[in-house]
């Protein structure tokens, strides 16, 4: 079952709730990413939903804008830690991050329509994230993006984020690709007074 947030078009749904309109969400995401150009790689296959919540704007029965939090706890692992960091000169194994952090979540799965409606849902959405990550008591949430997709870059950066200052190498998922090139991620992290000013915004 989804829940509607008080005075605001968006919904939200947690990983272990309705399957039928977690499916929709996620085939919307999917349909998405497909058409930005995104590869399908088993490597980001990893199944989230125990410690997901979901955000998503309707209208008028047609999703606009979906996102993701997924928030880390001690047993599990986020989005961030899954990613490879990018070691151009083959120096070292392969390596991840690892997050150990208490009160600390990933935002993932952005994605919305580009039209003018869409980009207005995802600051709706986006707003609604960031209140939320607030009433959970984050610390600090990170979050990726593609260097060749300004757009999303560009979405964060103006919304307050920041390059994270502590996990600053570029990662990347074997297999994933953009438009038939490598996927290079970058991460970002916003920090409770980032995440406040941004819930706080008019709509």
């Amino acid at each position: 079952m989804s829940i509607k947030l008080s005075e605001s078009p968006v919904k939200l749904v947690s990983g272990n709730e309705s399957e039928r309109e977690l499916n929709r969400i996620k085939d919307f995401v999917n349909k998405i990413y497909d058409s930005a150009g995104y590869s399908k790689t088993p490597w980001r296959g990893f199944n989230y939903d125990e410690w997901s919540t979901w955000f998503y704007y309707e209208q008028d029965g047609e999703i606009l804008a979906v996102m993701r939090i997924v928030e880390k706890k001690p047993w599990n692992l986020i989005p961030l830690e899954l990613a490879l960091i990018v070691d151009e000169e083959k120096k070292y194994p392969y390596r991840r991050y690892a997050v150990i952090e208490e009160k600390v979540a990933d935002w993932n799965s952005v994605a919305f329509v580009s039209t003018h409606e869409g980009w207005r849902a995802a600051k709706k959405t986006f707003r609604a994230v960031a209140k939320f990550c607030i009433d959970q008591d984050y610390s600090i949430v990170y979050g990726m993006y593609p260097l060749a997709l300004k757009s999303i870059g560009l979405f964060y950066k103006k919304s307050g984020a920041v390059d994270s200052h502590r996990y600053f190498d570029r990662v990347f998922y074997p297999g994933f690709s953009l438009k038939g090139k490598p996927c290079i991620l970058n991460v970002i992290e916003l920090e409770k007074e980032t995440l406040q000013k941004i819930a706080s915004k008019a709509s």
